[in-house]
C-alpha cells in the first residue's frame, strides 16, 4: 500500500509540474513576443531608435529565458529564433529597417508559438 500512495503522490507531482511548465512557458514567451511587436510597430512608424531599443530588449529577455526554454522545447524552432535575431541585427546595422520590420514580426510569431506548443489546449492534448 506505501507503494501506491509513493506513485500516487509522484503523479500528482509530476502533474502539477506540467501544469506550472505549460503556464510559465506562455506567459514568458507571450512577453518577448509582445515586446518584438512593439519594436515592429515603432519601426515602422519611423522610430527606429525606438524600435531597435525594444528589439535589443526582446533579445535579452529571449537570451535571460533560452537554457529554460531549451530544457522542455524542441531546438529547431529555437534555432530558427537565433538565426532571425542574427538576421535582424544585420538588417540595423545596414538600415534597412523595413526588413527589421518583417524580422520582428518573424521572430515574434516563432516566439509566440513555441510559448503556445506547451499550453493546455484541446489540441495539444490528442
Amino acid at each position: 500500500m506505501g507503494r501506491f500512495w509513493i506513485g500516487v503522490i509522484l503523479l500528482v507531482g509530476l502533474l502539477i509540474l506540467g501544469f506550472w511548465v505549460s503556464a510559465a512557458m506562455d506567459a514568458v514567451h507571450q512577453e518577448i513576443a509582445d515586446t518584438l511587436e512593439q519594436a515592429a510597430r515603432f519601426t515602422f512608424s519611423g522610430e527606429t531608435a525606438r524600435g531597435v531599443a525594444t528589439a535589443g530588449k526582446a533579445r535579452a529577455q529571449w537570451q535571460r529565458r533560452w537554457h529554460t526554454t531549451a530544457s522542455v522545447a524542441d531546438h529547431a524552432p529555437m534555432d530558427e529564433i537565433d538565426s532571425l535575431f542574427a538576421q535582424m541585427d544585420m538588417y540595423e546595422k545596414t538600415g534597412n529597417y523595413s526588413e527589421f520590420t518583417a524580422c520582428c514580426h518573424r521572430i515574434a510569431k516563432l516566439v509566440r508559438a513555441v510559448g503556445e506548443a506547451h499550453a493546455l489546449n484541446w489540441w495539444n492534448l490528442l
